[in-house]
């Protein structure tokens, strides 16, 4: 890790568990992981995350997203799953959106199926399911 070379301390320690994708990038694929993710660029496929997933104001998200935590402030084409889901004042999310907790800010542009206050994949909505 970098030193203060005045007093010999170590710099601030980085979140090894946030990962960047930069405006300049895209993806495209599976992305699978935990602890924060931003997304300022473009991505194409499946986003499977155990953690809180940004997709900022210029972002491009067209995929499947199955996440803990979702704040949107760009544009997603796709379905979303979350337990909870933010959708910012700047967002456009054209698809299927199925959380738990969903908050949506005035100017937020949305196009598709919501469901809100429902159980995500899990043994409940297995039990929902099987009711059927």
């Amino acid at each position: 890790m970098f030193a203060n070379k005045r007093s010999g301390e170590d710099a601030a320690p980085v979140d090894s568990s946030a990962t960047y994708i930069g405006t300049d990038v895209q993806f495209e694929g599976t992305l699978r992981g935990k602890g924060v993710l931003r997304i300022e660029g473009k991505v194409t496929g499946q986003v499977e995350h155990e953690g809180t997933v940004v997709i900022g104001p210029r972002a491009e998200v067209h995929a499947k997203l199955t996440v803990r935590e979702l704040v949107v402030q760009g544009l997603v084409e796709g379905s979303i799953q979350a337990e909870r889901c933010e959708i910012g004042e700047t967002a456009r999310v054209n698809g299927e959106i199925r959380a738990q907790k969903l908050s949506v800010a005035e100017g937020a542009s949305l196009n598709g199926d919501l469901a809100a206050n429902q159980p995500t994949k899990g043994k409940q909505g297995e039990a929902k399911a099987a009711a059927q």
